[in-house]
């Protein structure tokens, strides 16, 4: 892997795309309105191949609804748009694509609503696949693969949460809704091995929530939508995986998502697992350079303002802290994501910090309401990190001296 100079290399070949308009990107919007029933919705996202809906309502504001609520979902058949939907952020088309990719990213969505910058109605879409095709041509235009290379390893989730295909669609849909993540990689364990036999997507769930007479070829056999949640995965899953390798270059694997129109790929390291890619892991390059003496990037700053300006001064002090800690520091990340949103708009954040050195990667992630206590703790636990590492090069040095 990497270390020394990949963001920075990596963070100038995408400046003009980050600072492009928005309006550049805009395609026809999926709306509907507020009296729309849920199993509509779901008819308008299959039908349409896609994965949120928007209905403006008459204040203006939006509400989207999105594939990962609709499986939260207890009974489709009484759910109502106006307690189902969230209020989401809107864009104009002045606004530039960095600004778009962050908002993707922290709300976990794959398309944004671009309003009149005027009369605020819904004009059109921004959607993550458009942004990541435009990446591509950025990386290819930019020569970023000449000299130092940016790898699947670089910028996948790891150790992604698995099912066998044994395992029933109730237990995909309650995983994909408690942990807010739309992929599931379907493996079969035997003599100690593991091997991939599928994915399972949350629009393949979708599917069989259709109400029985709308199913029609799709149909599979069964009325009761609670009994065909009951069935195995196996009948369900894609079989045709795509499959990266931890070395691959960025270009190769979003070339790879965008040719074959699929949403996520699996990162393989011989014939294991090591994570998982999806739009959100490739637009959260578009991250934000926080000016340090030592290269240091935030990925999914928070939308709240006030939040925003903590996260970059905790960020910017924890570095400085590390550094005196350690002078071998070459790079620092932090990536944040929302992991929930309670009454009044307490934001939960989930924070994960990597510190690169010519030798190692230092990490540590932690979750909670308290922005500052999170930062806190993961400045001490890499710090400690720092210290032992330390002590165990002088322990080293010590043993040589007297041998």
């Amino acid at each position: 892997m990497v270390l020394k100079g990949m963001s920075i290399r990596l963070y100038d070949s995408l400046r003009d795309l980050r600072c492009r308009v928005i309006k550049e990107l805009i395609e026809p919007p999926l709306v509907t309105d507020a009296d729309t029933n849920i199993s509509k919705v779901i008819g308008i996202l299959t039908e349409n191949n896609g994965y949120e809906v928007f209905i403006q309502l008459k204040d203006k504001d939006v509400i989207g609804i999105n594939i990962r609520d609709i499986l939260s979902t207890q009974d489709i058949s009484t759910a109502k748009i106006s307690i189902l939907g969230k209020r989401i952020p809107v864009m104009t088309g002045e606004e530039n694509i960095g600004y778009a990719a962050r908002i993707m990213s922290l709300y976990r969505l794959r398309t944004l609503p671009v309003i009149h910058r005027y009369n605020k109605d819904i004009i059109g879409q921004i959607s993550a696949k458009d942004i990541i095709k435009n990446m591509h041509e950025s990386f290819i235009t930019s020569g970023i693969s000449e000299g130092i290379k940016i790898v699947a390893s670089d910028i996948m989730t790891p150790n992604p949460v698995t099912l066998t295909s044994k395992d029933r669609v109730s237990t995909a849909k309650g995983i994909m809704s408690r942990h807010k993540i739309d992929h599931l990689p379907i493996v079969e364990k035997k003599d100690g091995s593991i091997s991939i036999k599928g994915i399972l997507t949350s629009s393949h769930i979708l599917e069989i929530m259709f109400p029985s007479e709308r199913i029609g070829k799709k149909s599979f056999g069964i009325d009761n939508i609670r009994k065909r949640l009951g069935l195995s995965v196996v009948g369900l899953l894609e079989k045709d995986v795509k499959i990266s390798n931890v070395d691959d270059a960025i270009q190769d694997v979003s070339n790879l998502m965008l040719k074959t129109n699929s949403t996520y790929t699996i990162v393989k390291s011989v014939d294991e697992i090591q994570g998982i890619i999806t739009y959100r892991d490739i637009i959260s390059l578009l991250g934000e350079k926080v000016e340090y003496d030592i290269p240091a990037f935030l990925i999914g700053l928070p939308d709240d303002p006030l939040d925003a300006e903590l996260a970059k001064s905790k960020f910017i002090n924890l570095v400085k802290l590390l550094r005196n800690v350690s002078s071998d520091i070459e790079e620092a990340r932090c990536r944040m994501k929302l992991s929930g949103i309670q009454g009044g708009g307490r934001r939960r954040y989930e924070v994960d910090i990597n510190i690169l050195t010519p030798s190692r990667r230092l990490t540590y992630t932690t979750t909670g309401w308290d922005l500052p206590r999170l930062f806190d703790e993961c400045s001490d636990s890499l710090k400690n990190q720092l210290a032992h590492r330390k002590l165990g090069r002088q322990k080293e040095s010590i043993r040589h001296l007297t041998e």
